[in-house]
């Protein structure tokens, strides 16, 4: 006689398969995950100190002269730090990979506590969820920050030509084999090769080069774009810190590459004034 019985009427097939907590539980219970969340504390504190370290190396010339840099030092900060747990772990597992489940020698038989890692349920959704958080945040914070970045850089000259501020510093900035110069269009175009800026005052820069691609990089002032030929790039800061900073070419450019650097001085609203007379530029702004 056929079997009548709709799906929903079948009896249920018994199952001995524990609730997920308990399985979480034996899991945890395990010597091998006792011994890698271990080792991951272990190794995360150690390397929490590489966050400061970071930022230390980072300011061994002056530090951040700008709201730009500040973000960028801000950034790496906290990508360090949240990066940590993650590298923590996969330390921990490759240590314990090497001196937990190595292989015993002569006719002893494997340790079977070696888990099918692809096969640990537990583990892949902790896995996968952990890091799409992580990637998540990273994302955001990036998306952020590049958005103030941007800002605080003051964009790019209008198509109408006006200056963005009234009291903004236009500088001219060109790039040969293997020197620096900066022209100052409001100032008679005096031309330097220091790189003087007022505290305080937005600023921006025409950026090119004569002969090959340069990068311009004021390293403390967090500006950093690329010099073309026959192309003016357009960033722009504001330095808020007194003192003597770094310029840099950040691409590789010919022999004397290395060598392409120059200072930048950033002086008091009078002190720069005041050097433009000196250089033969009378304020045209």
């Amino acid at each position: 006689m056929a079997d009548t019985m709709l799906p929903s009427e079948q009896p249920e097939v018994p199952s001995s398969r524990p609730p997920a907590q308990h399985r979480l539980r034996e899991w945890l219970s395990r010597r091998y995950v006792r011994h890698i969340l271990i080792l991951t504390v272990v190794v995360g504190f150690g390397l929490l100190p590489l966050c400061w370290l970071l930022l230390a190396a980072m300011n061994q010339s002056g530090g951040p002269a700008s709201t730009v840099m500040e973000d960028i030092q801000q950034t790496i900060f906290v990508f360090t730090l949240v990066s940590i747990p993650i590298t923590a772990f996969v330390f921990a597992v490759l240590l314990y990979s090497l001196f937990g489940w190595k292989g015993s020698p002569g006719e002893t038989p494997p340790n079977n506590d070696n888990p099918a890692i692809r096969s640990n349920t537990v583990a892949v959704i902790t896995w996968t969820v952990s890091s799409s958080l992580l990637a998540a945040f990273l994302v955001t914070w990036g998306l952020i920050e590049l958005a103030d970045i941007t800002a605080d850089a003051y964009g790019s000259q209008p198509t109408t030509g006006q200056l963005r501020a009234a009291d903004e510093v236009i500088v001219n900035v060109t790039g040969q084999q293997w020197v620096w110069t900066f022209e100052y269009p409001q100032y008679d175009k005096v031309t330097t090769d220091v790189l003087y800026l007022p505290k305080d005052r937005p600023v921006l820069f025409n950026v090119t080069s004569v002969d090959v691609i340069h990068n311009f990089w004021a390293v403390e002032l967090g500006v950093k774009v690329d010099a073309n030929p026959g192309a003016i790039t357009q960033t722009g800061v504001t330095p808020n810190k007194l003192g003597i900073f770094n310029v840099r070419c950040a691409e590789l450019c010919g022999l004397h590459h290395a060598y392409m650097e120059t200072q930048i001085r950033v002086l008091t609203q009078e002190e720069f004034e005041a050097f433009m007379r000196e250089s033969g530029g009378g304020s045209t702004s």
